[in-house]
C-alpha cells in the first residue's frame, strides 16, 4: 500500500513538470510580457504632455485646403475602426522628412515631406491606416513602458518633469518597432483600408516607390529607418486578399492641390506660427 502510495505521488509530480514545461517553454502558450499597465485615463495624459512637447519643437501647419483633405481621409478610415477607446488627432508638421509617427492617446503625427511624396490620398492613408494599427494595438506606450520605468512615466504625469519629457517625445517620435508590431500594424491596417473601401495595394505602391527612390535625391527617407523590411511588407500587401464584391472608393479631390497648398521646400516663412492649443486640431472620432 505505502509503495502504491509513493507511485501515485511520483506519477502526479511527473504530471504537474510537464505540464509547468509544456506552459513555460512551448512558444504557442507564450504572451505578450508586456501587458497594458498603463490605463487609456494615464495614456492620454501623457499624450497631451508629448503632443505639446513636440510641437514647441516642431511648426504645425494649418491650411484650409490641407485640413479639408486630411479630414475627408481621416474621417474615412476612423469611421470604419469601429469600437475604440480613441478620440483620434491628426496633425501635420512642417518638416521634410517623410515620415509620420503615432504618440500615445491616438495622437499622430504627419511630416508634410510624407504627403509631397504620395501621389494620391489613398497612399495616404494606407500610411495613416499602419499607423491607427499602432495606436489600437497599443504598441507606443507599451514600448515607452520598456524604454523607460512605470516610475519615470508616473513622475512626468505627476509634475516631476525636468529633461525627461523631452527625452520621452524624442523616444516616442523614433521608436523603431520590432517586426512583430510592424506586422501586426501592417495587417490591422490592411483590413481598415478594406473596411474603408481604399485598395491596400496603396500601401503596396507607396513603399514600391519609398525603396525605387532611395538614394537617387536628397530626400530624407526617415521611414525606412522607422520601418524595415520593406520588401516583404510590399510582398504582404500585394498577396492581401480582399473580400469577393469588393469596389474600391476613390477620393474626390485634387491631390496636386492639395500638396501645392503646403509650398515648396525653398519657400518657408522664418518666423514660427503663434503656439497652438493641443486640442485645437484635426480631429474625429
Amino acid at each position: 500500500m505505502k509503495r502504491s502510495l509513493i507511485l501515485d505521488a511520483l506519477k502526479l509530480l511527473v504530471i504537474f513538470g510537464a505540464l509547468w514545461a509544456i506552459f513555460t517553454f512551448l512558444p504557442i502558450f507564450k504572451v505578450d510580457k508586456t501587458p497594458d499597465i498603463i490605463s487609456l485615463d494615464t495614456e492620454e495624459k501623457m499624450g497631451k504632455l508629448l503632443v505639446k512637447e513636440v510641437l514647441m519643437q516642431e511648426k504645425e501647419i494649418k491650411d484650409p485646403k490641407l485640413d479639408t483633405a486630411l479630414a475627408l481621409v481621416t474621417n474615412r478610415l476612423v469611421s470604419n475602426i469601429g469600437l475604440t477607446d480613441y478620440n483620434y488627432h491628426f496633425r501635420v508638421l512642417d518638416n521634410p522628412q517623410i515620415n509620420a509617427f503615432t504618440l500615445p492617446g491616438g495622437n499622430i503625427f504627419i511630416y508634410s515631406g510624407l504627403i509631397k511624396f504620395t501621389k494620391s490620398p489613398e497612399e495616404l492613408a494606407a500610411v495613416l491606416a499602419h499607423e491607427i494599427g499602432h495606436a489600437e494595438k497599443r504598441h507606443v506606450v507599451n514600448r515607452l513602458v520598456k524604454e523607460f520605468s512605470l516610475t519615470v512615466l508616473f513622475s512626468v504625469l505627476t509634475g516631476n518633469k525636468g529633461t525627461i519629457v523631452n527625452e520621452i517625445a524624442r523616444t516616442a517620435t523614433s521608436t523603431v518597432f520590432d517586426r512583430k508590431q510592424e506586422a501586426e500594424a501592417d495587417d490591422y491596417g490592411f483590413h481598415l483600408l478594406e473596411k474603408s473601401k481604399i485598395d491596400p495595394i496603396a500601401f503596396a505602391s507607396f513603399t514600391r516607390r519609398i525603396n525605387a527612390e532611395q538614394g537617387t535625391n536628397n530626400l530624407d527617407f526617415t521611414i525606412l529607418r522607422t520601418h524595415p523590411d520593406n520588401n516583404s511588407r510590399i510582398k504582404a500587401a500585394m498577396e492581401y486578399k480582399t473580400a469577393p464584391g469588393f469596389v474600391a472608393k476613390s477620393f474626390n479631390m485634387d491631390w496636386d492641390k492639395v500638396k501645392a497648398s503646403l509650398g515648396s521646400d525653398n519657400d518657408k516663412d522664418s518666423d514660427k506660427t503663434p503656439e497652438t492649443d493641443p486640442d485645437d486640431t484635426t480631429s474625429t472620432k
